[in-house]
């Protein structure tokens, strides 16, 4: 009995030194009240410049069937590519065009729908599809036609580019 006693005892005081040290643990936390970063009012053409990456960064609308996807996807699939940027942009642009295969895996096959793709996406198939090498007229046939599905949508992304370089030069200009 009395070792129970003494096993009781010595468990309370493991107890209290732990309580203890926890009490002064949590007293000696840093409580340094968390501030914003202040807002820096952009100029007009700041924001201008600001609202064009937004934009162009965004998803832009590309008509595509379920088998224009599946051949985005499979021509992905055997794309080449050197370095680890290339092999992140390939990985990213079959994830999405995967993703859109799904969407449209229960749609009419021929049947072209509009998609929303981001800009990452279309300008990897692009580069790739400029890096693709076939063979015969029925792939070169294939790989022009698929081609032309982004090219609405590789015309906005490029005139958004000349807009963000036209909307730098002003800001450029402005700070003179």
């Amino acid at each position: 009995m009395q070792e129970t006693e003494n096993n009781v005892e010595s468990t309370e005081e493991v107890i209290n030194e732990t309580t203890e040290t926890t009490a002064e643990t949590t007293e000696t936390v840093d409580e340094t009240p968390f501030t914003e970063e202040p807002k820096v009012e952009l100029t007009p053409e700041q924001q201008a410049y600001e609202d064009l990456k937004v934009e162009r960064m965004g998803k832009f609308t590309v008509a595509m069937s379920y088998e224009d996807a599946r051949y985005y996807r499979n021509l992905l699939d055997k794309s080449t590519y050197k370095g680890p940027q290339q092999a992140y942009l390939l990985i990213v642009a079959k994830s999405e065009m995967s993703a859109v295969c799904d969407g449209l895996k229960e749609q009419d096959k021929g049947q072209r729908y509009e998609v929303q793709l981001t800009s990452a996406c279309i300008e990897s198939v692009g580069f790739f599809m400029n890096n693709y090498e076939g063979k015969g007229s029925e792939s070169a046939t294939k790989l022009f036609t698929s081609s032309m599905l982004l090219r609405p949508a590789m015309g906005l992304i490029n005139e958004l580019d000349a807009k963000l370089e036209e909307a730098k030069s002003k800001i450029v200009d402005a700070t003179k």
